[in-house]
């Protein structure tokens, strides 16, 4: 007897993980600043340079650019210094290597300093990192049975399985020039940045692909005041992207591995933003394997496999929004900006989720000195998810309301994708040997009259009496579809 069998390309996930990191150094204050007396603000902006997959393991590193604002003695205005704080960041993946594939999103959640004395201050950076490997795998399976006479009885079933099936990195820049006027009068202190993808379309090995950069930029004039001045850069990508077909639905990740704003005397902003991606397809494919098996006048020896399956299907985007109060523990005179970091996620029924993430929140006192505060803050969000898949590739955009003189309301928009991935198994047989030849129970008897109950497979009874299944529906005039019977008498003719 001939297995028959069929292969399928795909790939399987095998981590999907949001974690954090931090990583310190001191620095000096130069000697022509004055000495430390409070320090009031501290971000970052990330710069990778290096991901790669290893042999069981992921490795990133980079450094995290730190704008550090502190109130010096004897002085009413802040003294701004700018401290790299350098990070590698290894990542333990069980069966990964260098032809796995694989997405990383570092995202600055804090910056914390603190002053050790007057002329040295230490500075901490919490990282999250969203990291997503995947691994090339074949689906190998018994389809069918060619066998070496017509006394073998064979039930196929078939189902369809998603798996996925294309994983391509990318990578771009977008640059822009935005007109900036009295630039010469502005210094840029931070800036963040988020992707919204607004359209990805593929076209015969090539995609298109659409989106937002969401920029926060927080700016000091020459008084001294700060502000936060949000802008929105479009862009437009053309990637080549080998394999994809027209039409075919795809995914795309993208994270902000690098940023650069310079402001320019000639009332320019240069903007340079070096992004890495993924994207995904995933194919539905329908597998008919052997569910059961038996020879009519012999034994058979069957070798059976439980075989492990990934089933994976892409989502649509989805954008649930969410509020919160955060106390402060001081009167407020004044919000200047307020980002989230989403850090993990927990879902408490398929319509309704809690999103952990970090907050921070800038602001000014009744005295208009500049104060920062870094909360953990879980936000409720309602999903319309009614085929229970799990939201992935959060991002939040936060809005600040003040809800009394020393608390704040923050609503949160919580952007995603939804991705339907489940763990099964099915049976696959991976050999089958003719045996013995089977004794007959009732050897002078060629027709059997039994009752049968609701429900009974007519499959099962065919297999219990080494007959066939057409031969109980010619006997009994039941219709070719029939698999299931009522409850009746049924006439069972038995092979001599």
């Amino acid at each position: 007897m001939e297995l028959i069998r069929n292969s399928i390309a795909c790939y399987d996930i095998i981590l999907d993980k949001v974690s954090t990191y931090e990583e310190s150094t001191d620095a000096i204050v130069p000697d022509t600043y004055p000495d430390i007396a409070r320090i009031a603000y501290a971000d970052g902006v990330i710069n990778m340079k290096e991901e790669s997959v290893q042999n069981d393991r992921i490795l990133v590193s980079g450094a995290v650019n730190t704008t550090v604002l502190y109130q010096p003695e004897g002085e009413t205005g802040l003294r701004r210094l700018d401290v790299p704080v350098s990070f590698a960041y290894i990542e333990e993946v069980r069966g990964c290597n260098s032809e796995s594939k694989c997405f990383v999103r570092c995202t600055v959640t804090a910056v914390k300093a603190h002053a050790v004395n007057s002329r040295k201050m230490s500075v901490t950076v919490k990282l999250c990192f969203e990291i997503t490997a995947y691994q090339q795998s074949e689906l190998c399976y018994t389809q069918s049975i060619q066998p070496a006479n017509e006394q073998l009885e064979v039930l196929y079933q078939t189902e369809d399985i998603n798996l996925l099936k294309k994983v391509k990195n990318c990578e771009f820049t977008i640059l822009d020039d935005l007109e900036w006027k009295h630039s010469e009068d502005l210094e840029l202190l931070h800036t963040d940045c988020m992707l919204k993808q607004t359209e990805a379309r593929s076209n015969n090995g090539r995609l298109l692909l659409r989106g937002e950069a969401l920029m926060q930029m927080l700016m000091r004039d020459d008084t001294g005041a700060i502000e936060q001045v949000t802008k929105t850069v479009p862009f437009t990508q053309m990637l080549d992207i080998d394999g994809i077909l027209e039409g075919e639905k795809v995914e795309v990740r993208l994270a902000v591995c690098s940023l650069d704003c310079v402001l320019a005397p000639d009332d320019m902003l240069s903007i340079g933003i070096g992004v890495r991606g993924i994207v995904l397809t995933d194919e539905m494919n329908t597998v008919q394997t052997i569910r059961d098996l038996y020879e009519r006048h012999h034994e058979l020896g069957v070798q059976i496999k439980q075989l492990p399956i990934q089933t994976c299907k892409l989502g649509e985007r989805f954008s649930a929004d969410s509020s919160e109060t955060m106390p402060i523990g001081m009167k407020v005179m004044q919000y200047l900006s307020g980002k989230a970091v989403c850090t993990g996620i927990q879902m408490e029924s398929p319509e309704q989720a809690r999103i952990k993430a970090e907050v921070d929140v800038l602001y000014l006192d009744e005295e208009n000195s500049l104060f920062q505060t870094h909360r953990i803050v879980h936000f409720p969000v309602k999903l319309s998810n009614s085929d229970g898949v799990s939201p992935s590739d959060i991002q939040m955009q936060l809005t600040l309301n003040p809800s009394s003189e020393d608390s704040i309301n923050l609503y949160g928009v919580a952007n995603g994708v939804y991705c339907g991935r489940k763990n099964k198994t099915i049976q696959d047989i991976t050999a089958v040997n003719l045996g013995e030849k089977r004794e007959k129970s009732m050897p002078d008897v060629t027709l059997v009259l039994r009752r049968v109950d609701e429900g009974e497979q007519l499959w099962d009874i065919a297999r219990q009496y080494a007959t066939t299944m057409s031969a109980i529906k010619s006997a009994n005039n039941l219709p070719e579809d029939t698999k299931a019977l009522k409850e009746q008498m049924l006439l069972i003719p038995l092979e001599q």
